[in-house]
């Protein structure tokens, strides 16, 4: 079976993705770290089997998402009425609570990861409603409508978790506290990987032409689209089927810190079958 160089791969793969700032680190993470794609290594040398580079790709295309200004407004807004209405200033896997900045990004990057998620539903016909209401309660779903006919809305079958993380990233994990419980464990898990400017705030500052950055706005660049990539689902009993991992088993095998026990899937071990998340999703 033919195989090619993994330099000459992921080379590739970021030309047929412009836009989307992917480069050989991101790359990496997801085909060896997250074991999506199988490594082939002979003597000094380290690449794929072009069978599996095709199917790969496609896992990539159909995954894709960009998200413009309008979805960020929407979701920076979220964010500060979240910070001034009650919603916790920590979460699951940290033990420090956050300042505004780290809040508003993580509050910003979370819904994101959604809008992303309800994107990709879209294109394979399936609208979807998103609890963008800030009553300062977790939601137990994130899914809080469905709709396959024009004006015709319906509850979900089941409990959708989105969990948004870093585009870069190739872990989805689900604290065993929030798995536990049974007003906040969720049927199905789905992965939504965001990758959100560090800069985005003064991105944003700078595209509303604000006068409180107008003498620095040089140096900042301009508001773009925000790639994002639905990284895969899983089914809660397929999630919990080999227990969880300490903090400690996490950092040693991952090399990420977290606070609290979790249950671990790396990108490789989701599905990409859209058309079945659908059907789960409608009740099919």
């Amino acid at each position: 079976m033919a195989w090619i160089k993994r330099n000459d791969v992921f080379e590739g793969i970021i030309k047929k993705f412009p836009g989307y700032n992917i480069d050989e680190k991101i790359l990496k993470n997801w085909a060896e770290k997250g074991s999506e794609i199988e490594v082939v290594r002979e003597k000094n040398r380290i690449g794929f089997h072009e069978e599996d580079i095709v199917k790969w790709i496609e896992r990539l295309s159909c995954s894709f998402i960009k998200l413009d200004s309008d979805d960020y407004k929407k979701c920076f807004i979220f964010a500060v009425e979240s910070y001034y209405n009650s919603i916790t200033k920590s979460d699951f896997n940290r033990a420090k609570q956050r300042d505004v900045g780290e809040f508003l990004t993580n509050q910003i990057q979370g819904k994101l990861g959604e809008i992303a998620v309800a994107k990709l539903l879209e294109s394979h016909g399936l609208n979807v409603q998103l609890d963008f209401d800030v009553t300062g309660q977790i939601p137990s779903q994130d899914i809080s409508q469905i709709s396959t006919r024009r004006n015709v809305w319906n509850n979900p079958s089941i409990k959708v978790s989105i969990k948004s993380t870093k585009f870069k990233n190739f872990l989805l994990p689900v604290p065993e506290n929030e798995a536990s419980l049974e007003d906040r464990k969720s049927d199905l898990y789905v992965l939504s990987q965001v990758g959100l400017f560090p800069n985005h705030i003064l991105r944003i500052i700078k595209s509303e032409k604000s006068d409180i950055i107008k003498s620095c706005d040089k140096y900042i660049p301009s508001f773009d689209l925000i790639p994002c990539r639905v990284g895969g689902w899983i089914a809660y009993n397929d999630l919990i089927a080999s227990g969880s991992l300490t903090g400690d088993q996490i950092k040693d095998k991952f090399g990420i810190q977290m606070a609290s026990p979790n249950f671990i899937k790396v990108t490789g071990e989701l599905s990409y079958d859209w058309l079945m998340m659908k059907d789960l999703i409608i009740g099919n």
